[in-house]
């Protein structure tokens, strides 16, 4: 699914409508706990999920991020790519390598929580903590120039 140099999803295909039928039961069950608010609210605007492709910059500027795509919120989201994430942790996106992006949600009916970037290509030690709050994460500006 991820690339730098693929297009992203069309009108018909599989992934997109992977993404705009989130499978909210695999996804609380896999995080034992009520699906947390702030990704149904994510993913109730899917048009928004299926642009990708661009860099989040942190606005004091002292890092970005590259978003591919963001992943459908099913089996994926709970081990992308084959991955073992943390206890409690769910991939929402993947960077040009397939690095996926996740967070782990607090125990609040909202549930925001630090984002990560898991590089398992390179043989990293352990998760890249990128952001406090993956609602904060969102609202990094948006680059689509690169």
């Amino acid at each position: 699914m991820s690339g730098l140099y693929h297009p992203p999803p069309d009108a018909g295909s599989p992934f997109r409508e992977r993404v705009l039928h989130p499978r909210w039961d695999t996804i609380e069950a896999g995080l034992g706990r009520p699906v947390p608010r702030l990704l149904r609210e994510m993913y109730a605007a899917p048009e928004a999920l299926l642009r990708g492709h661009f860099y989040l910059r942190r606005p004091d500027g002292q890092a970005r991020a590259w978003v591919d795509l963001f992943l459908p919120m099913d089996p994926e989201a709970l081990h992308p790519y084959g991955l073992t994430l943390p206890p409690g942790a769910v991939a929402f996106a993947d960077d040009e390598h397939g690095d996926p992006y996740f967070y782990v949600p607090d125990a609040s009916e909202f549930g925001d929580g630090p984002v990560f970037l898991l590089d398992h290509r390179n043989g990293s030690v352990g998760p890249e903590p990128l952001a406090a709050s993956l609602a904060d994460f969102l609202r990094w500006p948006r680059q689509y120039q690169h």
